[in-house]
């Protein structure tokens, strides 16, 4: 059986990662509409909407979260999706695509590793699970942007990751990778 944590990550990987499908392949009206009804559903959830009547469902769910986010379930995929939203309105699909990268591959990366082999202590996260992220998005990123723009947005979302933020790194992470993706796109 998978640990709590590597059964977290994996799906954090594979969900993040199918929103490059509507940023990139969808017309911008329905990939808003898309956000709008994932969001609407992610609240129904973490308000707990129709528990009973979707038992299955919130077995799922409740599968991959973390005790401190019981009272909440899917609290961290709204911030997620918010980000990911925010960072389409205001940068684009193209950019909001880095964006998404740098927190599904990064984060879930940065994740395992921190949690598995951290040893450094950076903050209240690991060296080890800094250099995880830097290397698993530098390596995705490479093969799109090539290795300048891959090795500036992998370190700048490492650095993200590392530091105490006074919000949800999965709603600042796609919002500053797709910041300086567009900054690095237009200037």
């Amino acid at each position: 059986m998978l640990s709590l944590e590597v059964r977290r990550k994996i799906f954090h990987l594979i969900a993040i990662s199918l929103w490059i499908v509507p940023l990139k392949l969808f017309p911008p009206f329905l990939t808003f509409l898309t956000f709008l009804v994932v969001i609407f559903l992610n609240i129904l959830v973490v308000k707990k909407v129709g528990q009973d009547s979707l038992g299955v469902v919130y077995r799922c769910i409740l599968y991959l979260e973390r005790e401190k986010n019981l009272e909440k379930p899917s609290i961290q995929a709204l911030w997620a999706n918010l980000g990911i939203m925010l960072s389409f309105l205001i940068f684009g699909g193209d950019c909001a695509s880095i964006g998404v990268i740098l927190l599904a591959v990064g984060d879930a990366f940065a994740s395992l590793v921190g949690h598995h082999l951290g040893r450094t202590k950076l903050f209240d996260k690991s060296l080890e699970g800094f250099l995880a992220f830097f290397l698993s998005s530098f390596l995705v990123l490479y093969f799109i942007l090539g290795w300048g723009r891959a090795i500036i947005l992998s370190l700048f979302g490492a650095l993200i990751e590392l530091l105490p933020l006074k919000v949800d790194d999965n709603l600042a992470l796609p919002l500053a990778g797709s910041f300086l993706c567009y900054i690095l796109e237009h200037f």
